[in-house]
C-alpha cells in the first residue's frame, strides 16, 4: 500500500495538465516583467505572443533597449526574424554545437531572454497553460523543438510527445537535426 502511495505521488508529479498538442493548437499573449539595475529603478519586461504558427518576443530592456524576434514554427526553412529597429533574417545553416554564426548568435540571445526574463519571473505554473509560466514554458520548449532540434510543426498532426522529450531530456549535446517525420521534409 505504502509502494502505490509513492507512486502515485511520483506519477502525479511527472504529468502536465496540457500536452504539446494543446500547446501548439493555443494562442495566447502573455506580459511578464520585473525590476532590474541600478537597484530596481528599471524595468524588464518580455511580451510573448502566439497566434498560431507564429511567435513573437517582444523584450524592452531599460526602456530603450528594445528587441524583437518573429519565430513561424510552421515554417521551413528554420530562421529567427529579429528586429532591433529593422528586420534581419538569420537562417540555420548547421547544428549551433557544429557552427557558431549570426543564426546562433540569436537563437542563443533569444533563449536567454525567455529563459533569464521569462521563465524565472512568471507567476504561476508551468504545468497550467492557463497561467503565465504555463505560456511562457509552452512558446519556449516549441522554440527548443522548432531551432534547436528542427523540428517543422503542422496543423493537425500530435505534438504530445514534445513535452514528454522535454521533461525528461537532460543537458546533453545537440544531436544535430531531426525532422518532424509528418512534415515530409528531408533532413538537411
Amino acid at each position: 500500500m505504502r509502494l502505490l502511495k509513492y507512486s502515485l505521488i511520483l506519477l502525479s508529479l511527472n504529468t502536465f495538465s496540457f500536452s504539446g498538442t494543446d500547446c501548439f493548437d493555443s494562442s495566447f499573449e502573455v506580459g511578464v516583467s520585473h525590476k532590474s539595475f541600478p537597484f530596481g529603478l528599471l524595468e524588464k519586461s518580455l511580451t510573448v505572443t502566439k497566434k498560431g504558427c507564429e511567435l513573437t518576443f517582444a523584450h524592452n530592456q531599460w526602456k530603450y533597449l528594445n528587441k524583437k524576434w518573429v519565430v513561424d514554427i510552421c515554417r521551413d526553412p528554420i530562421h529567427i526574424k529579429a528586429a532591433e529597429g529593422s528586420v534581419d533574417v538569420f537562417r540555420k545553416i548547421a547544428s549551433c554545437n557544429t557552427v557558431k554564426n549570426s543564426f546562433c548568435k540569436q537563437y542563443t540571445k533569444l533563449k536567454r531572454v525567455i529563459e533569464d526574463d521569462g521563465l524565472i519571473f512568471a507567476s504561476g505554473v508551468k504545468s497550467e497553460i492557463e497561467s503565465d509560466h504555463g505560456k511562457v514554458y509552452c512558446s519556449y520548449v516549441l522554440i527548443e523543438e522548432y531551432l534547436k532540434k528542427s523540428v517543422v510543426f503542422n496543423k493537425g498532426q500530435n505534438y504530445d510527445h514534445i513535452l514528454k522529450n522535454n521533461r525528461n531530456e537532460t543537458a546533453s549535446e545537440d544531436s544535430g537535426f531531426s525532422v518532424d517525420p509528418t512534415s515530409g521534409k528531408a533532413n538537411f
